[in-house]
């Protein structure tokens, strides 16, 4: 079973790579563009069972279990938001994934704190209070917005679904980077190839959410 999870983890890791690359430049609505998307979310909801499996059964790690919870959050928030696209349409599921999330995220940052008090790895302490800040950050954003669901834009769920399956997308070069990095040239664990794709994708994710609020404001000039 531990060969069976690795070797369906790694495909569908290289399908989400070049799908969601693929779907980047793909026309938004288009029937392929759909059907990519469906391929993609399938196959990253694999990548994060498989993870979870071998995290939790052969090599138990929280920092990588928290990783896999956020992975597998932004990509089912990228699906959910597509289908609550009127506002205060979320269910109570939608919910329970933000709690679950945000308290993983906590767990990370209490993680972090334990791991500086013992004056152990630093590096990963840094990387457990980062993602884990992040992970609760996140997750207590979207708690708010569906207690106070108010916005003036009616494509504030495109933005969303943007910002959630971009994250999806970052974190599947994250986990190829950390796996690769002695082929890619560098130290294999070196925190940069933790952070650098974060860094970088956020800005393509916040360009990208620019045009798209630059193109609906020409088209309704």
């Amino acid at each position: 079973m531990e060969k069976f999870f690795i070797y369906s983890h790694i495909i569908c890791g290289a399908t989400v790579l070049i799908l969601g690359l693929f779907n980047m430049f793909n026309r938004k609505g288009a029937k392929s563009h759909v059907l990519i998307g469906r391929i993609y979310v399938i196959a990253m909801f694999w990548i994060c069972v498989s993870a979870l499996s071998l995290i939790t059964f052969y090599r138990f790690s929280f920092f990588l279990l928290v990783i896999a919870v956020i992975t597998f959050y932004t990509t089912f928030v990228g699906l959910r938001v597509l289908r609550r696209k009127k506002l205060g349409s979320h269910q109570w599921y939608d919910w329970f994934a933000s709690i679950v999330t945000g308290l993983f995220g906590f767990g990370l940052v209490l993680y972090a704190i334990s791991i500086f008090l013992s004056g152990k790895s630093l590096a990963l302490g840094i990387l457990s209070l980062l993602f884990g800040g992040f992970t609760l950050g996140g997750a207590v954003q979207d708690v708010i917005f569906f207690i106070r669901p108010k916005t003036d834009d009616k494509l504030w769920w495109l933005y969303q679904h943007i910002g959630a399956i971009g994250g999806s997308y970052i974190a599947a070069v994250t986990a190829f980077a950390v796996q690769n990095g002695e082929m890619l040239g560098v130290i294999r664990h070196n925190w940069l190839l933790w952070v650098l794709p974060g860094v970088i994708g956020s800005q393509v994710i916040a360009i990208a959410i620019r045009r798209q609020k630059k193109k609906r404001a020409t088209s309704a000039t």
